[in-house]
């Protein structure tokens, strides 16, 4: 039986993550910064990865990075399109998944 957060499945989200450590990289610095969102070449800036690879890990890209294992694609992240510029925040389900998971003791 697979666990669920809020209808997402635990299984899929840990393979999203160990795939990647953008991925991984990317949520920590959204959890940081959670409530408030920020957009790709910030966040690259911000976790020093290229900013090809950050939105890749955002939202999927080509072979390289699934759009249904992106962290938009398992719901980790949100897209917030604002005046026609996209924006990504840490959704509930992602905040919860870290604390639940203790991923942010690699915060401090």
């Amino acid at each position: 039986m697979d666990i669920t957060l809020r209808g997402l499945h635990y299984s899929q989200i840990l393979r999203s993550l160990k795939k990647s450590r953008v991925r991984t990289e990317i949520m920590l610095y959204l959890y940081k910064i959670y409530p408030n969102s920020s957009y790709p070449s910030d966040i690259s800036r911000q976790i020093q990865i290229d900013p090809t690879n950050v939105i890749g890990g955002l939202r999927g890209m080509g072979r390289r990075y699934d759009e249904t294992t992106s962290l938009v694609g398992v719901k980790l992240v949100e897209a917030i399109n604002l005046e026609g510029t996209i924006y990504y925040k840490l959704s509930d389900n992602g905040k919860i998944f870290l604390e639940n998971m203790e991923l942010i003791n690699q915060l401090n």
